[in-house]
């Protein structure tokens, strides 16, 4: 009753590699960086007929825009938040850094390649913005294909009854999570969202989505105020204790992460086995993370090659 099977063979889950933010990196044809989740990135993988996944958030006033994070550098240094600004004045502040629309990249593609979105904004209170983005991914869904997809299962069961011929997505993976929302501690989100996400029949989503993580860096949280009147001998103990602390810390997450990681493989085949929904896997960067994924029932991978620059990134996503 809960599950929804796939009404139609889509390309995107059978096809070449999909582009993880469109192709970036170095661009040696006009010597400069192409900025990831940009307009600029999403049309050359067009161009180079490749399929691409892109992330959007939402404007003040409800528009879909190209945007991974929340927060954009402004040139002074001072960070603004996407959600807090209306489109226009996004790019009165932004100039040439403003973030593309979605209906605009999508227009462009005209159906040429498949796409992938990713709402980050996924609040189910938003419901303007949920008409908007419904309203740009049914018209273009009709020219090509389109999935969408969210951490959050809730906002994905939110969009059922306004999508049509959409695939969807449920992600699994460590990250924010539902509870995010509610300003939850970390630690206590990244566990819950294993859960909650993995069952994603609920969502009745029409795939899931895996994430492949290498490990976390474990990162220091204590500070050092040291001043001239500090004591040297003092300080220097203190911060080889913090490093020993932070060492054996990392040494420690490290191996709940492996085992973390474990766990989510065999989950994602339970998942699988109780919806018999196709998996799709990202982010994978090289022969290791293939390996690690090979024969996993996997239909597809989302692949970022961008540290090898736009040229070799296009070469190896085609091969």
């Amino acid at each position: 009753m809960y599950i929804k099977r796939l009404n139609r063979d889509f390309v995107l889950l059978d096809s070449s590699l999909i582009a993880h933010k469109g192709i970036y990196g170095h661009y040696k044809r006009n010597n400069k960086e192409v900025i990831q989740n940009s307009f600029e990135s999403c049309k050359i993988a067009i161009d180079n007929n490749i399929p691409f996944e892109c992330d959007i958030r939402n404007t003040k006033d409800d528009i879909p825009v190209l945007a991974h994070d929340n927060t954009i550098l402004l040139d002074s240094g001072k960070k603004i938040k996407v959600n807090k600004y209306r489109y226009i004045e996004l790019k009165e502040m932004l100039k040439n850094k403003c973030p593309s629309k979605l209906e605009d990249i999508l227009r462009y593609n005209n159906g040429k390649v498949g796409v992938v979105v990713d709402a980050k904004e996924a609040h189910i209170f938003y419901s303007k913005y949920r008409e908007n983005l419904s309203r740009v991914l049914n018209e273009y869904a009709l020219k090509g294909e389109i999935m969408l997809q969210s951490f959050n299962p809730f906002f994905m069961l939110s969009l059922k009854k306004h999508i049509q011929n959409v695939v969807t997505g449920q992600l699994i993976c460590r990250g924010k999570t539902i509870l995010d929302s509610f300003r939850a501690p970390k630690t206590i989100a990244y566990i819950y969202e294993r859960i909650i996400s993995l069952i994603c029949f609920i969502a009745r989503t029409d795939v899931i989505n895996m994430e492949n993580h290498s490990d976390i860096v474990w990162q220091k949280r204590t500070r050092l105020f040291i001043s001239k009147y500090t004591n040297k001998k003092i300080v220097g103990k203190a911060e080889r204790l913090l490093r020993k602390i932070d060492t054996t810390l990392y040494k420690g997450m490290k191996k709940i992460n492996k085992f973390a990681d474990k766990m989510q493989l065999k989950l994602v085949k339970i998942a699988k086995e109780l919806t018999q929904k196709p998996v799709l896997a990202f982010t994978i960067e090289n022969e290791k993370d293939f390996n690690k994924m090979e024969n996993l029932f996997i239909v597809n991978y989302i692949v970022d090659f961008s540290k090898y620059g736009v040229e070799e990134y296009i070469k190896r996503i085609k091969k």
